[in-house]
């Protein structure tokens, strides 16, 4: 009983934009067509439905790989799989589709010559980039895939003024946001809900997943995961930031220290060697080399509350 557009994607093409299917959707309601084509330009359509024009440009149909004249196999536009259909013109189609053809298949594509041959006008919107229709239906097209979509990221980071290193060896997932005049080096690794602010250096060798990161601040040879850190902060090398960490402004995290479950005031520092757990620690503090904080008596974990300005010696259990 849907009255109205019905947009008809793949489920294995990840590539394609919003812009695109904004375009698609544009195009459809514009020139009235009762479907309207994703298309794209292929250097080589090998594999894919070809879309085959009149003398006056008009699609009228879709001629899949293994039932193309070789005339029609040598078209390089080709369907993407993605449609704009107008609903109440679609349904009847579906009735009339046959499995008559080298596939034994029902073929969406069909749809087009039934709606040309009762008289209905088909539109057809083409990509500005055909990458945007490539399938993945192999471990090796996905990673091609993945590295279109890296590339993709690496443009948009750099464009917003981000420094990357060594793009070839630095991952930034798409839902990333990375400030400007922050540095990325090589084998940076950012993903999930990671936000990086302006101003600074990450890496070499750090992932961060699911991490807010202020101003000004270094992260260096570090995993950090679903944590916060603030502005002006210095991490690493070797540093595991844990989960509900939050470290305040101008805290130093040096090597080998592990900080888990803990809230970290304005300018204390752990230079080295520290496990720092389930812990409250105030601002300007000193924890010195070899301290942890003792916080499982082998039932429950409990948290340890260091104040303001205090200064914890080297080998401390607390």
């Amino acid at each position: 009983d849907y009255d109205g557009t019905i947009l008809l994607l793949c489920g294995d093409t990840p590539l394609v934009t919003k812009e695109s299917l904004e375009a698609l959707l544009e195009e459809h309601k514009n020139s009235g067509a009762a479907a309207t084509i994703l298309t794209a330009h292929m250097p080589d359509p090998t594999g894919y439905g070809r879309i085959i024009r009149n003398e006056a440009g008009s699609v009228v149909r879709i001629v899949e790989q293994k039932d193309g004249k070789p005339e029609e196999l040598a078209v390089q536009e080709v369907n993407t799989g993605m449609y704009a259909f107008d609903s109440k013109k679609l349904w009847p189609c579906l009735d009339q589709l046959s499995d008559d053809n080298a596939q034994g298949e029902l073929y969406i594509t069909d749809v087009v010559g039934i709606l040309v041959n009762g008289g209905d006008k088909v539109s057809a919107y083409m990509t500005k980039d055909f990458e945007e229709s490539l399938g993945v239906n192999s471990r090796l097209q996905l990673a091609e895939a993945e590295a279109i979509l890296k590339h993709r990221k690496n443009i948009e980071l750099m464009t917003a003024g981000v420094t990357i290193i060594d793009p070839a060896n630095t991952y930034v997932a798409p839902e990333v946001t990375v400030g400007a005049d922050t540095i990325l080096h090589p084998g940076t690794i950012l993903e999930g809900d990671t936000v990086i602010g302006e101003r600074c250096e990450i890496g070499p060798h750090t992932r961060l997943t699911n991490v807010k990161v202020g101003n000004d601040t270094i992260i260096h040879f570090t995993y950090g995961h679903d944590c916060e850190v603030k502005d002006g902060v210095d991490i690493g090398p070797y540093v595991h930031l844990r989960p509900n960490t939050v470290l305040g402004n101008k805290v130093h995290v040096g090597n080998f220290v592990e900080v888990k479950n803990s809230n970290v005031g304005e300018g204390t520092k752990f230079p080295h060697l520290s496990y720092i757990g389930d812990s409250d620690v105030g601002s300007g503090v000193n924890i010195g080399c070899g301290t942890i904080t003792v916080n499982y008596d082998g039932k429950v974990k409990h948290r340890t509350t260091i104040g303001d300005g205090a200064f914890v010696g080297c080998n401390s259990n607390l």
